[in-house]
């Protein structure tokens, strides 16, 4: 009786870990190490009939906050796509700056062990010069986790 109680209690205990977890993602804008200075962080999830869904999440450095139904969503099979939109708001020489940023990830990218989001604006015409060529949009957002790439800068 106590050995099937353990198993059982084990069972049920990896369940809600799995479940449960946050997500290791570390997130830097223009090389600068975001704590505080997220709002309004959502992922919003696309299934394949175009319905669009959107969950409140958390962020504290180093991790997503995530609850069960966001990774039930994640996991499941009609979500076709999946973005992280969040407002950031920093104090740059004395002067307020304000970005909003939508990141299409992945079920593969969130389960990494690790993933380091590197937003380069460009109103910052350090990363404009380096990174414009890549895109058309007015940031990059480079997602590094274990065997992805990099972003070449141009000089």
């Amino acid at each position: 009786m106590k050995i099937k109680l353990l198993i059982l209690s084990l069972i049920f205990g990896l369940s809600n870990f799995c479940f449960g977890q946050n997500s290791n993602m570390v997130i830097q804008v223009n090389d600068e190490l975001v704590t505080f200075e997220i709002s309004g962080m959502h992922l919003i999830f696309e299934d394949e009939k175009g319905k669009i869904e959107s969950h409140q999440i958390g962020y504290i450095p180093g991790e997503l906050v995530l609850n069960k139904s966001n990774w039930g969503k994640i996991n499941s099979d009609s979500v076709k796509k999946i973005t992280l939109s969040f407002n950031y708001s920093n104090f740059e020489k004395k002067k307020e700056w304000h970005g909003n940023y939508k990141i299409e990830l992945s079920k593969n990218i969130l389960e990494q062990p690790y993933v380091i989001l590197n937003i380069y604006d460009f109103s910052n015409r350090k990363y404009k010069r380096w990174y414009q060529y890549l895109t058309d949009n007015e940031f990059l957002a480079e997602l590094r986790y274990p065997n992805s790439g990099i972003y070449v800068r141009q000089k």
